[in-house]
Order: C-alpha cells, then sequence, then structure tokens
C-alpha cells in the first residue's frame, strides 16, 4: 500500500510540470485572442500556430516527458513496447486531425468541422486501452470455469 501512495505522489509530481506548461500556454492562447478581439486585429496564422503548439506540446509532455520521469520506458517489454507505438500512433491520427481543423480555422467554409473532432474522439478512445497496455495495468482476465464441464456431469435418474 504504502508503495502505491509513493507512486501516486510520485505521479502527481511529474503531473505538476505538465500543468504548468500547459496553463501558461493556455494563458497566452487566451491573452492573444483577447487582445484580438480588443484591437480587432488578429493574426489567423500565428494564432492557428498557437493552437497547434499546443497539441503538439500536450502530446509530448503526457506521452513521451511524463512516461520517462515515472520510469515507464525502462525495462520495455515487447507488449507494453507495442501498446507504445499503438498509443502514439493514435496520438498522431487524432492530433492531425485537430491541426486539420485548426488550419481550416480562417477557411470560409465550415462544413468540415465535425469530422475532425469525431476523428480526434475516436483516436482518443482507442488510446485509452493502448494506454494501459504501455503503462501495464490491462487486467489480465480471469479464467472462469466452463459452464458446460459444470452441468455435463450424469444425472440421476429416476
Amino acid at each position: 500500500m504504502e508503495n502505491n501512495s509513493n507512486s501516486k505522489e510520485r505521479q502527481k509530481e511529474v503531473q505538476k510540470l505538465t500543468f504548468i506548461v500547459l496553463a501558461v500556454m493556455t494563458v497566452l492562447i487566451i491573452g492573444y485572442a483577447a487582445y484580438g478581439l480588443i484591437t480587432e486585429s488578429i493574426s489567423m496564422l500565428l494564432f492557428g500556430i498557437m493552437l497547434g503548439g499546443f497539441v503538439v506540446v500536450y502530446i509530448v509532455l503526457t506521452d513521451i516527458v511524463e512516461p520517462f520521469r515515472l520510469g515507464l520506458f525502462q525495462d520495455l517489454a515487447r507488449e507494453r513496447r507495442a501498446g507504445f507505438l499503438k498509443m502514439m500512433l493514435m496520438d498522431v491520427i487524432g492530433a492531425g486531425a485537430l491541426i486539420y481543423w485548426i488550419a481550416g480555422l480562417g477557411s470560409e467554409s465550415g462544413n468540415d468541422i465535425l469530422i475532425p473532432f469525431l476523428i480526434y474522439f475516436l483516436t482518443v478512445q482507442i488510446k485509452r486501452k493502448y494506454r494501459a497496455e504501455f503503462e501495464g495495468t490491462v487486467p489480465e482476465e480471469k479464467e472462469e470455469p466452463d459452464t458446460e464441464d459444470a452441468g455435463s456431469g450424469e444425472q440421476d435418474e429416476k
């Protein structure tokens, strides 16, 4: 139990860096958007770069820096390595969809707004499974006794 408590504390400590970096980036993006609203002059290119940078930094911090600092890359077994690669593939696909949406913010056609979000949502759902594989927290399936064998005994004949 004590080891689990230390692990949780270490995870909170590592996540604090991610929180601080993302909070600063969020304040900068909101500040730039507020500045653009007040001055009625905003560069959509710069705004898109800021949003895209946020997406990339978020993925790097949560999927590479945090696991590295927690020591999850040490002694990677084949299954955990495969889980990490699948998780990163889902990140690339999801981030690509979000960056596609961000790149289209300034365009006149807003018809494609739902497709990138749908792709991102689906990849995040799939990524949860692969992240558990990478972290080694996939619950092992318990073998259930065969119900066919239990009921296949000879029945009493009357």
